[in-house]
């Protein structure tokens, strides 16, 4: 199932950044329950375990590769033309194949290229347009970029990206920077949109239960009624088949007020690469 402006996007996906297990037994368990978006990154170091998960779901017979959508990220002090070429083909290695659906940049300023990040930017993207317009990749995008990251890129005659992926959940909802790439046509990914717990009240447990959900899928329905495409992260094989029990269910008016009304527009994530975002 598809709700983006790229068909073949899934509209929920399953991440791998900090699983706490094996990436490979992890991803093939998603696999297994009917995820079919993988998403991964140089940095998390799972790339060479969804590259095994995936050819023992193909043995399997549990899915054929062109049934999955991969992506992954540059890391970014990998950014420059050169650098995003070489780092694109050992990506190709690590996961086993011999084409991505989706190849991104992670973070637009990386620590240590503050004064030039700028350049390496637009030389990084310079390479996924070239890898996309020979086919070797299906789509690219960018993660955590905002507005002027943006337009630095289309400022040098670039394409705009396709996706940006961003934290979004009830408690973080970006509403300004999302209307800016819903605007030029960008598709939304969602990354902790479970927003670390910011529903595990009773009274937002008692609206979950009136659906006969959790908070958990909860907040993965307000991100796709939202138009999001969510990113979910587990380790438990159970809780992995559970994420994508929202397909059954609407959020009604009334609750999506009251989720909506969470916003407070402060980041979750304190960590010193995300506040780096905001001062370049």
């Amino acid at each position: 199932m598809s709700i983006s402006e790229i068909p073949e996007l899934p509209a929920i996906g399953f991440g791998t950044a900090d699983l706490a297990g094996p990436a490979d037994r992890l991803v093939l368990e998603a696999i297994r329950a009917g995820h079919r978006l993988i998403d991964t990154a140089r940095v998390y170091g799972s790339e060479d375990g969804v590259g095994q998960a995936v050819e023992r779901a193909e043995e399997e017979g549990v899915v054929r590769r062109e049934e999955l959508f991969l992506e992954t990220k540059l890391a970014p002090d990998r950014h420059g033309y050169h650098e995003a070429l070489q780092d694109f083909e050992e990506a190709l290695n690590r996961m086993c194949t011999d084409y991505l659906d989706m190849f991104m940049l992670h973070w637009p300023v990386a620590r240590g290229s503050e004064e030039n990040y700028r350049e390496k930017n637009i030389g990084a993207w310079q390479a996924l347009a070239e890898l996309k317009r020979k086919g070797r990749v299906r789509h690219i995008g960018v993660c955590n970029f905002l507005e002027r990251h943006l337009l630095q890129l289309t400022d040098a005659g670039l394409p705009m990206p396709e996706v940006n992926q961003l934290e979004l959940h009830p408690g973080f909802q970006q509403r300004g920077l999302v209307r800016f790439c819903r605007e030029r046509g960008m598709v939304i990914e969602a990354w902790s949109p479970m927003g670390r717990g910011i529903l595990k009240t009773p009274e937002f447990e008692a609206m979950a239960a009136s659906y006969g959900k959790d908070v958990g899928q909860l907040a993965l329905r307000w991100s796709i009624q939202k138009g999001f495409v969510p990113l979910t992260r587990s380790s438990d094989p159970a809780h992995i088949a559970h994420n994508l029990e929202i397909f059954d269910f609407e959020i009604g008016p009334q609750d999506t007020e009251k989720l909506d009304a969470l916003n407070t527009n402060t980041d979750h994530q304190d960590i010193w690469s995300y506040k780096r975002q905001q001062m370049y």
